[in-house]
């Protein structure tokens, strides 16, 4: 077996939220008077964000039912197989499997608000720091009492900056084909976030997200030790006329 690392996809773009979206923080941390379930904050500026790994986490989960990878026990996909989509992608947690992969192909950042979010939360009328109340109500079905709770929202029309870097290795002389073939599992996973959501009570309307991508960016080794245009391209600020929808997106990518 032979695992050589040949190249970077760096995917940028926005995550604009269409209704409501709750990714829980600590109540212990964040005493907001009134609120039962706070949504994370950035400590250092008290803004909400996307933790990368929530992202990376229910971008997995929708790829595991699509591809027909959930397992009965309802734990994370495993797999001894070398060549398991989600496992090349994301990790594998079988920690016995015969055939070493190299590393996960896949790392989200985490996604901090753009300035025009940042100006729309300053100017927010809501009671809270940046975000909004939602009551939610239980009724017990004998005694007809009410149990009513107060969960923070990420309000609609907040966009956040996302980056992804996706890796891709020549693995036992395919110069990249299996890994090339995997990114479009990706671009997939977007589309059916889209249609599921993000964060928690989905069900009720939360969490409803539309992506904006960039072209990809690819960096090959070579680009690192020359420090050429496209590894300078890779670290330039994202600019909202490169953004298009999911529709628009070109697949396949080449190196």
């Amino acid at each position: 077996m032979n695992i050589n690392f040949l190249a970077n996809i760096i995917l940028k773009g926005k995550i604009e939220v269409l209704t409501g979206l709750h990714i829980g923080g600590s109540k212990e941390k964040l005493e907001i008077g009134g609120v039962d379930s706070p949504v994370i904050r950035d400590p250092f500026t008290n803004y909400p964000f996307i933790p990368g790994s929530s992202l990376k986490g229910k971008l997995r989960m929708v790829l595991e039912f699509a591809l027909d990878k959930v397992d009965a026990s309802g734990d994370p996909h495993k797999s001894k197989n070398a060549d398991d989509e989600i496992c090349l992608i994301f990790g594998n947690f079988d920690k016995e499997a015969k055939v070493p992969s190299g590393p996960s192909r896949l790392v989200i950042r985490d996604a901090f608000p753009d300035e025009s979010t940042i100006s729309m939360w300053e100017k927010l009328d809501s009671e809270l720091l940046y975000t909004e109340f939602k009551p939610e109500n239980s009724i017990n079905r004998l005694t007809a009492e009410a149990n009513p709770r107060f969960l923070e929202r990420i309000v609609k029309g907040s966009r956040f900056n996302i980056e992804m870097v996706y890796s891709i290795y020549d693995f036992d002389g395919d110069k990249g084909k299996r890994d090339l073939e995997n990114f479009n599992h990706i671009v997939k996973g977007f589309k059916l976030l889209e249609h599921s959501g993000l964060g928690g009570n989905v069900s009720r309307g939360y969490g409803q997200i539309r992506f904006f991508l960039a072209n990809p960016i690819v960096v090959k080794k070579d680009d690192y030790e020359k420090n050429s245009e496209s590894f300078k391209n890779a670290n330039s600020k994202l600019k909202d006329a490169e953004l298009k929808s999911l529709a628009d997106f070109n697949l396949p990518i080449s190196l």
